[in-house]
């Protein structure tokens, strides 16, 4: 999960149920649920082929049988330091998710994503009982990243993940109920609730 805020004014209406729908074309940096403020934020699963490293050394076709794999990362900082989490952070001001989601790419692994080339992939709202100025409403999205290398920056130290081998025990416990949806290539719209530890998942509801 990217690092939670503090509310502050103007605060958006994005529904009712826990869900989040409809994406504003800029949501801005924060949205409310029956009061209860989240924090807007946009996260990126970069994906490429399973030899894609080979391909760039020897130039040689692709083994399609190789699982593609995915672009993680360990938090070096902040919330949820030592953690495998997914490439991405806050809505800035008046930028739209698509711009939020690019420019935390660019910081957080030196890859440059042309906005035409990432894809929406849906909509993610984690609510923290125990500590609520943690709430985040995610907007998901995923892009190819084709021969681009990743770079560790401050904050994030970036690795390639083959889809069938996750590092679930370093991530976040909700990880298993929505990420595999996403790796499938499955739209994903949850709504988490987590436990009063802010660790285990008190309930999970996939649409």
């Amino acid at each position: 999960m990217p690092e939670p805020g503090r509310p502050g004014p103007g605060l958006a209406g994005l529904g009712t149920d826990g869900g989040v729908h409809a994406e504003p074309e800029r949501p801005g940096e924060w949205l409310t649920v029956d009061g209860v403020a989240y924090r807007c934020v946009a996260l990126c699963f970069l994906f490429r082929p399973g030899d894609a490293h080979e391909d760039a050394r020897t130039g040689a076709p692709h083994d399609c049988s190789a699982p593609r794999e995915v672009l993680l990362g360990l938090k070096r900082t902040g919330f949820g330091a030592g953690r495998v989490v997914a490439l991405g952070g806050k809505i800035d001001g008046r930028e739209s998710a698509l711009e939020a989601v690019v420019r935390e790419v660019a910081e957080e692994s030196g890859i440059a994503l042309d906005l035409s080339a990432v894809r929406e992939a849906g909509r993610i709202a984690w609510s923290f009982p125990a500590r609520p100025a943690w709430n985040m409403a995610a907007f998901l999205f995923t892009a190819d990243a084709g021969t681009a290398t990743p770079v560790p920056s401050e904050e994030i130290e970036p690795r390639w993940y083959p889809v069938d081998a996750i590092p679930w025990h370093s991530m976040w416990q909700d990880g298993p109920h929505w990420i595999p949806l996403l790796l499938e290539g499955r739209r994903v719209d949850a709504a988490i609730v987590m436990d009063t530890d802010n660790e285990g998942v008190a309930s999970a509801v996939l649409r």
